[in-house]
């Protein structure tokens, strides 16, 4: 599988997103909101964006408080995360201000409560820095119950399952495998047009292909390798 991240409709609504964050208004960065059902590749953009832009990338948890959040940001900052909230606060603070990163806050669905949210709202004010919210569906309407916030967010992109065209041209862009029509119709409808589910099917292709000796991977061939174990081919 080639892991150039590939310019599907996702893919460049979150770009033009990202660009339309990176322009100030009056000298201030605003927020930018990426949403959608799971395993559409917001994880994954947001990831491969942080690593090429040395943004700062942190994944929220179910567990999280606002210490374990600001713990987690110092981290990947680049500095040891001791001390108490406001220590932790005050460090990232001093880092955003002087090397200027955009904070990417990813699952944010766990944070979309008072306390995390005065916490991303100090953050953008005072460091000035472009943040990126990125969580499920209904993460724009809970938001909506914290205005303050919400109408700092400048750039909303949503995120939505793949149609068949798409994944037909995914696959020649990034499975080193040949899939005729019908296999594409088969990965459609068996990834539910999830940018995960797809990929996997996309695997199990290049697997099936290589190890077959096939010149096409058909509709057929996918089929009996996914029932074989009721999800998808595990013996290679």
């Amino acid at each position: 599988m080639k892991s150039d991240m590939v310019k599907t409709k996702n893919v460049q609504a979150a770009f033009l997103g990202v660009k339309a964050l990176k322009k100030p208004v009056q000298g201030r960065y605003g927020m930018m909101l990426a949403y959608g059902p799971p395993g559409t590749g917001k994880s994954f953009f947001f990831q491969r964006l942080a690593m090429e832009a040395e943004n700062v990338y942190v994944r929220c948890k179910y567990i999280d408080t606002p210490r374990n959040l600001l713990s987690g940001i110092v981290t990947e900052l680049g500095e040891e995360p001791r001390g108490n909230s406001g220590q932790l606060f005050n460090k990232a603070i001093q880092q955003l201000i002087a090397h200027p990163r955009t904070l990417i806050f990813d699952e944010a669905d766990y944070i979309i409560n008072q306390s995390f949210v005065e916490v991303i709202r100090d953050i953008n004010d005072i460091s000035n820095i472009p943040v990126i919210l990125v969580g499920m569906e209904t993460v724009d309407k809970r938001l909506g119950a914290f205005p303050h916030l919400f109408d700092r967010i400048r750039s909303v992109v949503r995120f939505r399952i793949f149609t068949a065209p798409e994944i037909e041209s995914l696959a020649k862009e990034i499975c080193e495998a040949t899939i005729d029509k019908s296999g594409i119709e088969f990965i459609h409808q068996m990834g539910h047009g999830k940018f995960r589910l797809t990929n996997d099917l996309f695997d199990l292709a290049e697997r099936l292909q290589k190890r077959n000796n096939l010149k096409t991977v058909t509709g057929e061939h996918l089929r009996e390798a996914f029932h074989k174990t009721g999800k998808k081919d595990k013996a290679a």
